[in-house]
């Protein structure tokens, strides 16, 4: 029972052995896109870009909408942990962006790949396309050729790499399920004492996972590793993907008069950014007249944890953590309360059939008589007290 007496250590070699940090291919990419300047001129309502180093291209698809005309320059601003790792200025004439040369207001289609210099290449870090969940962002200002700031939209950038694999979040369930298997044996057997200790562990281990799922559900600002981390402990709050599930909730809400939300089934026409609004956002409001700073404010206060705006659309919270999961936020709550119940289901049903396989067992001489004696006389109790550190947690 050693083994059990330290389980973040086996946590920790299990994660470090599923983990792929490394990959073959390089490329740093966004899906979505949202405005960093007030009355922007610009909003994007679908954004896809992909930058691959081995073929020197960057490929992008944006629809947009804009209500700037006339010739502008592009000034662009890379952000990689809160410090300014690049910046440059571009002329969309000549780096021939079609719809951009000159800018018209209305509807701008941008489907375009550009050879990049080999020059360009060898400024980005090698450890961006490397580090999991990178920590960066991209400023696109748009500038009329006197140098005014028509319009701003930031983008969060990635490598592809994460240290959110689903493959984990089982690693770590098997992990708890076994400790609380032997709890169970080695109670039956009557090791009661170990049967605490090992039960004790396990429990404090489970309090451990839900701490941290915990804290990917605050609606804070959290860097993308963080966000990541966390989600590999989300199952402990039954937030579990289940195709057929999702489809009962969802079912549900329609037959009781409810709006399912239709986030993940929009995302080829809508631009979802996984984050919550940071410090800047607010220095940004402080900066506003008092009136518009009062409407903001009141707007903010009476609006959801998920705001829409152009059709970008903000998730943050158990909104962020359920986005990530592929669950519809309307459906969170229903799936995490679907899953308890069939825990609790299970558990009894667990108990029951070993009960009943003990009792076979003994009355066909297969098994000594004292064996699981207290269980077998005590099982209710026994389920009682299963039940109840189920409910605790």
């Amino acid at each position: 029972m050693r083994f059990f007496k330290s389980p973040i250590t086996l946590l920790t070699t299990a994660l470090c052995a599923i983990l792929p940090f490394a990959s073959a291919e390089q490329l740093l990419q966004t899906s979505s896109l949202s405005t960093c300047q007030a009355n922007s001129s610009f909003s994007a309502t679908l954004f896809d870009v992909i930058f691959t180093p081995a073929n020197q291209s960057l490929a992008f698809d944006i629809v947009g909408v804009s209500t700037i005309t006339g010739n502008v320059t592009i000034e662009l601003v890379i952000i990689a942990y809160g410090l300014s790792a690049y910046k440059t200025t571009l002329n969309p004439c000549e780096e021939g962006l079609t719809g951009m040369c000159p800018m018209n207001a209305g509807q701008i289609n941008i489907n375009s790949n550009v050879v990049l210099p080999e020059s360009a290449i060898k400024e980005v870090p090698s450890i961006a396309y490397t580090v999991p969940d990178l920590d960066a962002s991209v400023q696109i200002y748009i500038n009329s050729t006197a140098g005014q700031s028509l319009a701003c939209i930031e983008a969060e950038l990635s490598n592809g790499k994460t240290v959110y694999i689903p493959a984990v979040c089982w690693v770590i369930a098997v992990i708890t399920g076994i400790g609380l298997i032997a709890s169970a044996v080695a109670s039956g057997m009557g090791h009661s004492n170990t049967a605490a200790h090992v039960a004790a562990n396990t429990l404090a281990l489970f309090g451990f996972f839900q701490a941290q799922a915990f804290i990917g559900m605050t609606s804070v600002h959290l860097p993308p590793i963080v966000q990541s981390w966390t989600q590999d402990f989300q199952w402990s709050m039954g937030i579990i993907r289940v195709g057929f599930i999702e489809n009962i909730c969802t079912w549900y809400q329609r037959s009781t008069g409810g709006t399912p939300s239709t986030v993940l089934s929009d995302l080829s026409t809508t631009s979802v950014e996984v984050q919550k609004r940071s410090l800047e956002f607010v220095y940004r409001l402080v900066k506003r007249s008092a009136v518009d700073l009062h409407h903001a404010l009141v707007g903010r206060a009476a609006s959801s944890s998920t705001s829409s705006t152009n059709s970008v659309i903000v998730v943050r919270g158990i909104d962020r953590v359920g986005f990530r999961a592929k669950i519809e936020e309307t459906n969170i709550f229903l799936t995490g309360y679907i899953f308890f119940l069939i825990f609790v289901v299970a558990v009894v049903l667990a108990v029951l059939i070993f009960k009943l396989v003990c009792e076979g067992l003994a009355k066909a001489g297969r098994m000594k008589g004292e064996k699981f004696i207290d269980f077998r006389n005590g099982w209710t109790t026994v389920l009682k007290g299963i039940l109840f550190r189920v409910v605790s947690f």
